[in-house]
């Protein structure tokens, strides 16, 4: 059996179990989980491949980072919604 993690994508049930949101792995067989691979509701984490759908969202966590540590493109961001007045 093979494990994936359920994407945004899921709706309340995914591969007959509830879904208890994004990033939640479920392991599951390929059968169990052919339907969903082809929605996108899941994705697989224990093949090769998937390292480089992992490798895309490593930036993105580094990006959040960036952002927590330089305040300054959040305060320009505010300012437009006048959270900048008070």
């Amino acid at each position: 059996m093979r494990r994936y993690a359920i994407t945004e994508k899921a709706g309340r049930f995914v591969a007959g179990q509830n879904n208890t949101g994004v990033g939640t792995v479920l392991t599951l067989t390929a059968k169990q989980a052919e339907h969903e691979l082809r929605l996108g509701t899941l994705r697989p984490l224990d093949v090769p491949g998937s390292e480089s759908e992992g490798g895309k969202t490593a930036p993105a966590s580094k990006a959040r980072k960036v952002a927590k540590g330089d305040p300054k493109p959040t305060t320009d961001d505010d300012a437009g919604e006048g959270a900048g007045d008070e």
